[in-house]
């Protein structure tokens, strides 16, 4: 198993997490790439914000959450509250997003991986095209089937996350799962390899997943260890 370095890819910023409501403006330090997420309603100060209304503390659009580590990973930091203001179904997004998007779609294609050397371009960006990835990315939504069962036969999680974008957005095989993603799947690790060398050898965090899987029934919690 391949492992990359990703903090050295994000430079080494800070993971910042801000929220703003009835009590201000909060800064949580957890990671390695800059984020800023604002819920607008009522300041610390009690001053009202241009998302409150009459009827109560207002809420705008604050981030979006689709597929794991697009924002974090291929949103530079200060495009972030930009690219989380746009509305998941916009049929595009403002070039400057695009441009930064496909340029580090390009150099994720390129990270160097263990002491290997640089790592092959598994997916080229034709002349006067745009990174095959991009489209999917600037989507950025989970895809389900829910004419398809998420669960497998012995009762688990059918592995299924990508499976619908695959097809859709990369012409691969017509998928068999209910797409989405699971509590127990590990995106994470697979979001990267796609990203990093499109499936042809495998990129993970070095996480060997949850000590106990989740259970196939709301609230989907496992038992305790």
């Amino acid at each position: 198993m391949k492992r990359a370095v990703l903090a050295a890819f994000a430079g080494g910023a800070t993971f910042v997490l801000l929220v703003r409501g009835l009590a201000g403006c909060h800064r949580v330090d957890a990671g390695q790439q800059e984020v800023n997420v604002v819920i607008n309603g009522v300041d610390a100060g009690g001053a009202t914000t241009e998302a409150s209304t009459e009827a109560g503390l207002g809420q705008g659009q604050v981030d979006r959450a689709g597929h794991p580590l697009v924002t974090v990973l291929l949103v530079p930091g200060a495009l972030q509250d930009e690219y989380n203001a746009q509305p998941s179904l916009a049929g595009s997004l403002p070039r400057t997003l695009e441009d930064a998007l496909e340029a580090r779609l390009v150099a994720l294609d390129r990270l160097v991986l263990d002491d290997a050397g640089p790592d092959p371009v598994d997916w080229p960006v034709p002349d006067g095209g745009t990174h095959p990835l991009l489209p999917m990315t600037l989507t950025d939504l989970l895809l389900v089937d829910t004419a398809l069962p998420c669960a497998t036969a012995d009762g688990g999680f059918a592995a299924s996350y990508l499976d619908l974008e695959r097809e859709i957005y990369l012409g691969g095989p017509a998928h068999t799962t209910c797409g989405g993603r699971n509590p127990s799947e590990p995106v994470v690790d697979e979001t990267l390899t796609l990203l990093v060398t499109g499936g042809r050898a495998p990129v993970t965090q070095a996480v060997a997943g949850p000590t106990r899987p989740a259970t196939t029934s709301f609230p989907y919690l496992a038992d305790p260890n």
